[in-house]
């Protein structure tokens, strides 16, 4: 099916982005969203400076025994620091791990607002599509009271035996029974909404899908940008754990004040510079070996999840097709209803045909107009699927 053949199926108005539609929501799922950004920020901070180390004091007072037998005491207070400058590469990859890392945390955000937001719309299109149905179901109904009609005056009459007047009734219960699960379901999906979202669902314009292409949709993908975080996470902590075995540079510096101690010097600053570095450590390889494996998983997922989003991809395609063609099978109906229509209303009035039988097909026709805007806001549902996973402008 050609792409500008969808396009012509949208309902709405808009483009799915999480921030831009972020009002759907209700505030305290906006508010607790907004506490997870922040969270964020802050650890990922935390993580990016995390090689800095702390500057340390200490305070100490003692007491001991005088020359004259007396219970003296002494202060002393101390300054230090003691902070890695060059670890073979360690802190750059750390840096950059604590930035793959807020990415990563970053998507995740956005991936979880997408999927509230898409639920909000869904249960939206949910209820939209139940009006039709319920609006639809009416119809069958009158259809089915209309039946019930013309059996009785053929039973009536000796055409029929009571059993198609029982089987007309029944049917015409049956559909009754379906109406109720219709509105059942209907108000499911309104508590759905109302769970998600403060706003009436009256007053609000959904966004607007078409399709996209695949490049796009894979280009856009919230889990494979996440994925592709990960990976990078991974890289940079396997090269961080190497760098743990190699010589690390570290200046040290300190000023000490012994207070009135009994030594000759009350006070002296420290200041140099020490190199260190691991001499034996039994699980070095088994260690480094480990955060290789790990890199080469995480780019191993995330090849298998392009795989899957691209069938993910396909597979709604193939069911907007599939829509698409229930859609001209209605639209070819209607035509035939609304000749259907006209020629049994000209009957009608050259006394042929009763009243009964242009009620039924106006309400056949009906049913068709019906299923052709169930089967679009279908298109519709199938699209925010792809839509809620995609992250940026589209």
């Amino acid at each position: 099916m050609h792409l500008k053949k969808l396009i012509s199926l949208s309902l709405l108005s808009g483009v799915l982005i999480a921030g831009e539609n972020s009002s759907l929501l209700s505030e305290l799922k906006q508010q607790k969203l907004n506490i997870d950004r922040q969270q964020i920020e802050l650890q990922s901070d935390n993580l990016k400076y995390d090689w800095i180390k702390q500057v340390m004091g200490s305070y100490s007072k003692s007491y001991y025994d005088g020359k004259r037998g007396l219970l003296e005491s002494t202060n002393g207070f101390s300054i230090t620091l003691d902070q890695p400058v060059f670890k073979s590469g360690g802190i750059y990859y750390a840096i950059q791990y604590a930035g793959a890392n807020r990415e990563f945390l970053r998507l995740s955000t956005t991936l979880s607002e997408q999927t509230l937001i898409q639920s909000v719309i869904s249960a939206w299109l949910g209820m939209k599509k139940n009006d039709l149905q319920i609006e639809r179901q009416k119809y069958l109904i009158a259809n089915a009271k209309i039946d019930i009609i013309r059996k009785k005056e053929q039973y009536d009459s000796g055409f029929l035996d009571s059993s198609f007047l029982d089987q007309a009734i029944l049917a015409k219960t049956q559909l009754e029974k379906n109406l109720i699960d219709l509105e059942s379901l209907r108000y499911s999906q309104l508590m759905i909404f109302n769970s998600l979202s403060d706003t009436d669902y009256m007053d609000i314009t959904p966004p607007t899908f078409t399709m996209i292409d695949k490049e796009k949709y894979l280009s856009n993908s919230l889990i494979l940008k996440q994925l592709s975080a990960q990976s990078h996470k991974a890289e940079y902590l396997k090269k961080m754990t190497i760098s743990n075995y190699l010589p690390t540079f570290s200046v040290f510096a300190g000023y000490y004040d012994n207070g009135d101690n009994i030594n000759d010097a009350d006070s002296y600053n420290q200041i140099g510079l020490k190199v260190s570095m691991p001499l034996l450590d039994i699980n070095r390889g088994r260690t480094i070996e480990i955060k290789q494996l790990d890199y080469l998983k995480s780019k191993i997922e995330l090849d298998d999840k392009k795989l899957e989003e691209s069938n993910i991809y396909q597979d709604s395609v193939k069911k907007i097709e599939l829509l698409q063609k229930k859609i001209d099978i209605v639209v070819q109906d209607e035509t035939l209803y609304d000749s259907l229509l006209t020629s049994t209303r000209e009957l009608y009035e050259a006394g042929e045909k009763t009243i009964y039988d242009v009620e039924t097909l106006q309400n056949s026709k009906e049913t068709m107009i019906l299923d052709k805007k169930i089967y679009e806001i279908d298109v519709q549902k199938v699209l925010l699927g792809l839509y809620a996973k995609m992250h940026g402008k589209i």
